[in-house]
């Protein structure tokens, strides 16, 4: 359904109907509207409709389905996430055990740590999003972080893949890689 037909080419605002091209097209609109976010103060708390305004501030220029939750079963390799009539209910749980927890504030470094890879896991096993999610859930968190006062620099990850693999792990009931990249990238 966020497919043009026959394709597997996302409905986009440009019409543009050569994934390469469009990748290329998403890459820059994304870059710049992340730029813009690191220079802006976060919503505090940042709550449910802060994620989804996150996600939309990222993709609105490319995706007509900025900001809102998909519709429809998505995988990648084995596996599977969330099924869309569950995503709504978990993601209103996930921010309510975020609030329980103050956002995460007033924790140390080391308390910090495995509160803020469990809720990372808990969204990325949702993968609420049709496209975005990592760039989404990598912003939530910096813009989390920043309100509780710490920096996160997702940038000093020397290779993408570490954060994927990071990723893939939790997915699969691990967060130990997670954890170990977190406490190397986040400073008070």
């Amino acid at each position: 359904m966020y497919c043009y037909p026959d394709t597997d080419v996302l409905i986009n605002v440009f019409d543009v109907r050569d994934e390469n091209t469009l990748k290329e097209i998403e890459k820059v609109y994304t870059l710049f509207r992340l730029s813009e976010m690191q220079i802006q103060k976060p919503q505090n708390p940042l709550d449910k409709e802060a994620f989804l305004a996150i996600h939309h501030g990222i993709l609105k220029d490319v995706y007509p389905f900025a900001g809102e939750l998909r519709k429809e079963m998505i995988s990648k390799g084995s596996s599977s996430f969330a099924h869309p009539d569950f995503i709504e209910s978990q993601l209103n749980k996930i921010f309510d055990e975020l609030a329980e927890e103050n956002y995460l504030k007033g924790l140390s470094h080391e308390q910090l740590i495995p509160r803020l890879a469990y809720f990372l896991a808990e969204l990325n096993a949702l993968h609420p999003f049709r496209e975005g999610n990592g760039r989404t859930l990598r912003e939530f968190a910096r813009q989390l972080l920043f309100n509780a006062g710490y920096q996160l620099s997702w940038e000093k990850v020397p290779e993408p893949a570490e954060i994927i693999n990071a990723f893939v792990d939790s997915f699969n009931l691990n967060n130990n890689r997670l954890e170990k990249l977190l406490t190397e990238i986040i400073t008070p």
